[in-house]
């Protein structure tokens, strides 16, 4: 909640909301590879069965679907880079803050399939998270490649504004393009390392028990 609350408010906010793309890139990054994860593996069971009521469950079952959080999931990471999407968020706080919002919820619910979140809403075999998270890093790398490799400034909102840092709106654009593009690699990459590990030494445990039981 803590790195939730500093990316989402002043000052970091303000300078990616007013002056700076890249750094509302990065507040992006956070609300969507950081901090859901974290949410998801600091609920305690106690809160867990709060929220646990059945019309949540029943939807929860459908949304993270592994096909059905991927579709989920990058059609609003595509679609909220659209210049006319940025434009208005920018401009318009009602509208910036439903869709910061709507990217929490499915952004967490991308999360659900590798980590779980309940008896009845269980996370995916090792194998499969790690495929899973392998196509989740590819498809949000296409509007982050437009951006990286952009030759004019796609968000009229960031063109001519006082800008505190001395860098250009096209220069900030490709930095914000490659925050997304390499940031967002990283940490699915990290990620996918990290199930790996885990699921070699649970099989190299389940190996070593077969063989002493067997040496005995």
């Amino acid at each position: 909640m803590f790195i939730l609350w500093l990316f989402t408010d002043w000052p970091i906010h303000d300078i990616g909301e007013k002056y700076l793309f890249s750094v509302h890139s990065v507040e992006h990054l956070v609300l969507a590879l950081v901090s859901p994860p974290l949410l998801l593996l600091g609920l305690h069971s106690s809160q867990k069965k709060l929220i646990s009521i059945k019309p949540f469950i029943n939807l929860l079952k459908i949304t993270s679907k592994p096909v059905v959080a991927f579709f989920l999931f990058n059609f609003v990471m595509v679609g909220m880079h659209w210049s006319t999407v940025v434009n208005l968020m920018v401009t318009n706080h009602i509208f910036h803050f439903f869709v910061h919002s709507i990217m929490l919820l499915v952004s967490l619910n991308m999360w659900v399939p590798v980590i779980g979140f309940s008896d009845e809403v269980k996370r995916l075999s090792s194998a499969a998270s790690i495929g899973y998270l392998f196509l989740q890093s590819l498809l949000p790398t296409v509007p982050a490649s437009f951006l990286a490799f952009g030759t004019e400034p796609l968000y009229s909102a960031y063109v001519g504004i006082d800008n505190i840092f001395n860098i250009s709106t096209l220069n900030d654009q490709v930095l914000g393009g490659l925050i997304l593009k390499l940031g967002g690699g990283i940490i699915l990459w990290v990620s996918i390392l990290t199930i790996w590990m885990r699921w070699y030494k649970t099989e190299k445990t389940f190996d070593d028990v077969v063989r002493n039981v067997s040496s005995d």
